[in-house]
């Protein structure tokens, strides 16, 4: 057994020794594995959007292997078609929302002997088969990361029915993913502690509040935000830094102070100073759906630092330019403490991370469409032998559809997956050429450039 074990102990010394890159190297592939939060891919997104633009020498692969409705049957399941294909070097693994049965749970605590059964049941099926996935990942050398689950919403008021008690299987999912940290020496992320602790916090404000979404299984764009920040101040120990540029009395000493970038061409005048700048990283462009996620844990302080220090200066107001680009007027006060810039999108450097990020949007568009193709085959075209023949296959999907989904609430969601995926289907090939084309691309737009700064005393 200790030849399959991925020591967290060799995990953190890797991080320790070989400084920020150091969890994932250039080269690896990590696939996210889990229910619709991972097949939505919004907090992996996230995480991955910060390693192409903070690591951009380090290109490395994320696969999305997050299947809506998923359990961890289906997880054993699909093991090989869809996990094990892609050969990761990494899985990183959250499951149980659909586990813990959410349809044995009411508005009202019960004491029905059946029900409470059924309950210790799904859970122990939990159990035994989240262990068998691991004992398979790391069988195959296949480092593997645990998360803890996001929370169910029992506590908003929301005008969805509320599922009570579903929140508290969750905790027993997540204490149970603890004890296989512990005995597989795993490392671990808490998305269930941060996610709940900070929803109660927005209830004692306002009892509709939630970095849930509506239907209280789903985090919002917020909550996602807050998953990735809780992912990489976990596993990814490391300066806050984007860049840290301290402009002093010469290129030695400013390069000396500096952290994660290199000073060059430093001259200074009666009115002011100037001199260039070529920083290792970008700043993590958030957009506004995300903005809440800044009120509610320190993403900017622990992980999206551009700080520019000039020391020395004549007392006075400055205008900041990058190159031709007015950043804003600052004294020399705020220049000796430091000035974020990554706070500022209009800079040339905040520009570039937000072309990045536009790229890796379309990128997650083709990971959509073949997470449909994926989840359509996976759950729904099993019993059928011709795949290749659409016209059967629409056939069979219609038939499906009218005869187990067409009377639900979301019936119309079947229908318009089983829809797209005849349309798509036949562009699956073309689908995985662009996305690797994108990703390849991003890298390439969030390559290191030359900035020169200007500052002009007013």
């Amino acid at each position: 057994m200790k030849k399959i074990h991925f020591s967290l102990f060799v995990f953190l010394l890797s991080l320790n020794c070989f400084g920020q890159s150091s969890l994932f190297q250039n080269g690896d592939k990590i696939a996210f594995v889990g229910n619709s939060i991972t097949n939505n891919g919004e907090f992996h997104h996230n995480i991955f959007q910060y390693y192409v633009t903070r690591f951009p020498q380090q290109p490395i692969t994320f696969f999305n292997c997050g299947i809506s409705g998923d359990i961890t049957s289906g997880i054993l399941n699909r093991m090989d078609m869809d996990i094990l294909t892609n050969r990761p070097t990494h899985v990183v693994l959250m499951i149980g929302m659909n586990d813990v049965k959410r349809n044995l749970y009411g508005a009202m605590p019960t004491q029905d002997v059946d029900t409470l059964k059924q309950r210790a049941a799904a859970l122990t099926v939990y159990k035994t088969n989240l262990d068998s996935i691991i004992r398979i990942f790391l069988s195959k050398d296949i480092k593997v990361i645990l998360q803890k689950p996001t929370i169910y919403d029992q506590t908003a008021i929301l005008k969805t029915a509320n599922n009570l008690g579903v929140n508290d299987a969750l905790k027993k999912c997540a204490d149970y993913i603890e004890e296989l940290a512990q005995k597989y020496h795993l490392p671990v992320v808490d998305y269930w502690t941060i996610l709940n602790s900070i929803n109660h916090g927005l209830q004692k404000e306002d009892p509709m509040g939630t970095i849930i979404g509506a239907d209280r299984v789903h985090p919002a764009a917020a909550g996602h935000l807050i998953m990735a920040y809780q992912f990489l101040k976990t596993l990814q120990p490391s300066s806050p830094y984007i860049a840290k540029i301290c402009i002093k009395k010469n290129i030695k000493s400013s390069q000396k102070a500096s952290k994660s970038c290199k000073i060059g061409d430093l001259s200074k005048g009666i009115n002011g100073i100037s001199f260039s700048v070529k920083e290792n990283a970008l700043p993590f462009p958030t957009v506004a759906n995300q903005k809440q996620a800044l009120d509610l844990v320190p993403f900017i302080q622990d992980l999206n630092l551009e700080e520019l220090k000039v020391m020395d200066l004549k007392q006075g107001d400055y205008s900041l330019l990058i190159d031709t680009t007015v950043i804003g007027i600052f004294t020399a006060e705020q220049f000796k403490v430091g000035v974020n810039l990554a706070l500022y999108p209009h800079s040339p450097q905040y520009q570039q991370a937000l072309a990045v990020r536009k790229n890796l949007m379309d990128m997650w568009v083709i990971e959509a469409n073949l997470r449909t193709i994926r989840w359509v085959e996976i759950g729904h075209l099993n019993d059928l032998k011709n795949k290749q023949d659409l016209d059967s296959v629409k056939i069979y999907l219609d038939k499906r559809f009218h005869e187990k989904f067409e009377k639900l609430s979301n019936g119309s969601y079947y229908k318009g997956q089983f829809e797209k995926y005849v349309l798509i289907k036949p562009n699956e090939l073309k689908y995985n050429l662009e996305k690797e084309n994108l990703r390849q691309k991003a890298y390439e737009l969030a390559q290191n450039q030359v900035h020169n700064y200007r500052l002009i005393l007013r």
